[in-house]
């Protein structure tokens, strides 16, 4: 199966593997965003389908929301720290993601990347919780 990733302008990029969906991932988090930081919104779907999983990232801070669309749930690494500000779209501008939901290492969510284009199911290499 091919897989697609989403940025928040809403080009879609076809990955090759889990090999090139981390090195795109990588580069697009890295981006310096409008806003001045590099906060943003990242999706993940099968080539034609829905959204999967979305990453909201902010590599200065080094931490990730890391969230299943399929059952709403979220991944779950780190404790609370702070809430990450990101660009969602280039309509909507900066969203606020919760602390309680910015709790994984940017690490994880590269990796977790790379398992969910490798299985297209929900990654394992993080504990996952709900609401």
């Amino acid at each position: 199966m091919t897989y697609v990733m989403r940025d928040y302008h809403g080009h879609r990029q076809e990955l090759d593997g889990p090999a090139e969906a981390v090195r795109q991932f990588d580069e697009q988090a890295d981006a310096i965003m409008s806003h001045g930081g590099s906060g943003q919104v990242i999706w993940f779907a099968p080539a034609g389908g829905s959204d999967a999983l979305r990453i909201d990232v902010d590599v200065d801070t080094g931490r990730a929301a890391l969230r299943w669309l399929a059952d709403g749930s979220q991944a779950v690494e780190l404790d609370p720290d702070m809430p990450l500000r990101v660009l969602e779209s280039t309509d909507g501008g900066l969203v606020t993601i919760p602390a309680e939901l910015a709790r994984v290492s940017v690490a994880t969510a590269r990796q977790a990347v790379a398992e969910y284009v490798t299985t297209g199911q929900r990654p394992t290499c993080v504990e996952w919780t709900t609401g």
